[in-house]
Parts: C-alpha cells; sequence; structure tokens
C-alpha cells in the first residue's frame, strides 16, 4: 500500500514538472499551484528565453609601421579557449557590451561615453589580454575588436571595435594619426 501510495505521488510530481516546462501552459498551470508546492516544481531555463548560438571572441588587428591594418587575430586566454579564462573574457565582452549599450542611453556627449568606456574594468582587461598577444615586429598600434563567432563556417560578426591603443615600445614611437585621408576612422570605443 505504501509504496503504491509513493509511486503515485512522485508520478504526479513528475507530471505536473513535465506540465509546468511547457512554454504556453506551464505559466498558466503554475498559477493553480498552491504557494508551499511551487518550491518543488523546478523551472527549467538552461536555453531559455533565447539560446546562445553564438560566442563572443577576443580578436586584434595590428597597425605596421607602413599604416597598414593587418587582418584580425584570435586572443586566445591562456590554457586555450575554454576554461576560467575562456568564461572570463566572454564574462568581460559581455560586460562591455552592455556598457556601451546603456552608454548610448545615458550620455549623450560622445566624448564623455567612450572616455567612461575606456576606463571601466572590462574594457582595460580586454585591453591588457590584447596587448600581451603576440604582434607583428613592425606594428606600432592595435585595436581590439569582440565579435561574434559561430562553430559553422561562417565570418566572424564584429559588434564593438576600441579605440587605437599605441604599443609600448613599438618600431615607430610616434603618436598614431587616427583619422589619415585615405584610411578608415573608427570612432572610440564605439560599437558596430
Amino acid at each position: 500500500m505504501v509504496p503504491a501510495l509513493v509511486a503515485v505521488v512522485l508520478a504526479g510530481w513528475l507530471l505536473l514538472t513535465v506540465v509546468a516546462a511547457l512554454p504556453r501552459i506551464g505559466t498558466a498551470a503554475r498559477r493553480h499551484v498552491p504557494d508551499w508546492f511551487a518550491p518543488l516544481l523546478p523551472a527549467w531555463t538552461f536555453f531559455a528565453p533565447n539560446p546562445a548560438t553564438k560566442d563572443k571572441v577576443l580578436m586584434y588587428r595590428d597597425t605596421l609601421a607602413n599604416d597598414t591594418v593587418g587582418p584580425l587575430r584570435l586572443v586566445l586566454p591562456e590554457g586555450g579557449a575554454g576554461g576560467r579564462p575562456g568564461k572570463a573574457l566572454f564574462d568581460a565582452a559581455s560586460q562591455l557590451l552592455r556598457r556601451a549599450a546603456a552608454g548610448w542611453d545615458e550620455e549623450p556627449d560622445a566624448r564623455i561615453r567612450d572616455a567612461r568606456l575606456m576606463i571601466s574594468t572590462p574594457y582595460l582587461l580586454l585591453l591588457n589580454r590584447a596587448s600581451t598577444a603576440p604582434h607583428d615586429a613592425t606594428a606600432v598600434s592595435f585595436e581590439f575588436v569582440i565579435a561574434h563567432a559561430s562553430r559553422r563556417d561562417e565570418e566572424p560578426e564584429v559588434v564593438f571595435v576600441s579605440a587605437v591603443h599605441r604599443l609600448k615600445g613599438a618600431a615607430n614611437s610616434g603618436a598614431v594619426a587616427h583619422d589619415e585621408p585615405g584610411r578608415r576612422a573608427v570612432r572610440e570605443g564605439t560599437p558596430c
């Protein structure tokens, strides 16, 4: 008698859990569950409401002494692409993108908005990691890029371009011109 009662209770609990996980029926079903029982119904939101289909990757490109811009290169975290260093870069990139998007609403002056963004912890963390990556021997400056990349054969989608930063000990120690004729001007810290 007791094992049958336990089996019925567990089967009912399983059925309520499945019904509560259904997209449209679940919210209505949760309203009819008593308050004392609601914590026993798990909320399965591993992939909701918007599943991640792309990774955020940190890339950089060098500006060489002859004023040409090199190709985008991937910055790998120490220890490979996975683990805590990879998660730290992913989190910093996510936070920077959120701050950049919020900055457009909070601050109308682009110079102040960009300056605040450039002294933020996520920006400085990503800048530091990109500056320690291997650069071309003739590189005088670089910029880092946050891109959405897919494991499929798709080109990465650039979503953020940093300001141009001079490399310490660069071949040409002169200042880097940002708005030379014939060269694409990048506004500092702006989402693409």
